[in-house]
C-alpha cells in the first residue's frame, strides 16, 4: 500500500508504504498505523482511498475514520452508478460522475474536499493518482 500526502492538488508533502498481504482478512489496523505514522498526520483533514485498494480488501471506512479520527472518502466507481445505493454519494466532478462512500463527512463536505483534492480538469484526486502510480510501479518491481 502506498500512502501519499498532498496539500490540495498541488503539493506533495509525504509518502509512506507498507505491505498488506492478499489474504489479510482486515487491513483497517495496518492502514490506520501507516497513516498515523506519517509526519504530516497532525495536518491531515481527510483520507481518500483509491478504488483499486477496495475490491480485494475488507476495509470499513467507518472503522478507519473512527481509528484515525478523520473523515474517510472511498472512491467506488468512475461513471454513472448502475444501481442506487443509499450508502454512496453520486457527484459530478470534471464533467464525469464519481461514486464515493464517505464516513465522517456529509455530502457537501465530501464534494468540497474531493474537488479541492483534484486538479482542475481531473476526476481523481491528485494524491490518489500519484499513489496508484507508485503502487503499480512497486508491484512491478517487487513482482519481477
Amino acid at each position: 500500500m502506498v500512502s501519499v500526502v498532498f496539500r490540495g492538488a498541488l503539493w506533495l508533502d509525504g509518502v509512506a508504504t507498507c505491505v498488506i498481504e492478499a489474504r489479510e482478512p482486515d487491513c483497517n489496523l495496518k492502514i490506520s498505523k501507516l497513516i498515523k505514522s506519517s509526519k504530516q498526520f497532525s495536518q491531515l483533514h481527510a483520507v481518500i482511498l483509491s478504488r483499486r485498494l477496495l475490491p480485494n480488501r475488507k476495509i470499513s471506512i467507518e472503522r478507519l475514520a473512527g481509528a484515525l479520527r478523520l473523515p474517510v472518502i472511498a472512491i467506488k466507481r468512475i461513471g454513472r452508478p448502475r444501481t442506487r445505493n443509499a450508502n454512496y454519494l453520486d457527484m459530478a466532478v470534471g464533467g464525469r460522475h464519481i461514486l464515493v462512500a464517505a464516513a465522517g463527512f456529509g455530502k457537501e463536505e465530501t464534494e468540497s474536499v474531493y474537488r479541492i483534492a483534484c486538479s482542475p480538469s481531473a476526476t481523481i484526486p491528485e494524491a490518489v493518482r500519484v499513489a496508484d502510480l507508485l503502487a503499480e510501479q512497486l508491484n512491478r518491481t517487487v513482482g519481477a
